[in-house]
């Protein structure tokens, strides 16, 4: 879930990929992702992951279409660079009846490092659909000020190691103070990840951080759990 430090509503959700091995063990993406983009698979496993979470993401809104969600999907640099991504977007889109401003593709600056004319095009026609865009893991990566000047970003994820020390490092406040108002000069969000503590929250409203993401609000949760989160906002409402 993702939190707008404005207001304190759930704004957003995060898909996070997880493997139910046969051993009965619940494997994070971390140990198999890797595996998957070395074979390919990680093509198949995307689109699996765009139908799904568009579909959730319709089921929410069908629910509640009074708090509509913003679903982030992440994209592997396989996915951003395949000729078909597109033609994937579109059919998650269709098959679940969600509307493109409702999904939020998310990439890494190491996915866009190998810049080709196919993700180029791909950026291009996200932004045509009016799918958003959110750079994760912003400021660890190789060229992030030139892909903000070059592509139509809506978001940036300001990097968890930026948000663990923001209150006790001088350097790590500057850092984040620095990216949130340049980001809001280029008119982009910012969500901040790995929140953990009130004051972290504090500082980043402070700062004029919009977003955040982490264990200070919640973690991980199952998608029914995401109906059940908007059922209590509903009645407390």
């Amino acid at each position: 879930p993702e939190i707008s430090l404005t207001n304190g509503e759930l704004r957003a959700v995060e898909a996070l990929l997880r493997w139910r091995h046969p051993s009965g063990e619940i494997y994070p993406a971390a140990l198999f992702i890797e595996t998957a983009e070395e074979t390919g698979m990680i093509l198949d496993v995307g689109r699996w992951v765009l139908r799904r979470a568009c579909g959730e993401a319709a089921r929410w809104l069908e629910h509640h279409p009074e708090h509509p969600l913003i679903v982030r999907v992440n994209l592997s640099s396989l996915q951003l660079s395949e000729a078909g991504l597109l033609e994937d977007v579109d059919d998650a889109l269709v098959s679940a009846g969600l509307t493109a401003d409702r999904l939020c593709v998310e990439v890494t600056e190491t996915a866009m490092l190998h810049e080709t004319s196919t993700v180029r095009s791909n950026m291009a026609g996200l932004n045509r659909r009016g799918v958003r865009v959110a750079i994760d893991d912003f400021g660890t990566g190789y060229a992030s000020l030139t892909y903000l000047r070059r592509y139509p970003i809506d978001v940036v994820k300001l990097d968890r190691t930026f948000v663990t020390n923001l209150t006790t490092r001088a350097q790590d406040e500057y850092i984040a103070a620095g990216i949130i108002e340049m980001a809001a000069r280029l008119g982009i969000g910012v969500t901040a990840e790995g929140v953990e503590h009130l004051e972290q929250a504090d500082l980043l409203r402070t700062l004029g951080c919009s977003g955040a993401q982490g264990f200070l609000y919640s973690p991980a949760v199952p998608a029914d759990q995401v109906l059940e989160m908007l059922d209590q906002a509903r009645a407390l409402d």
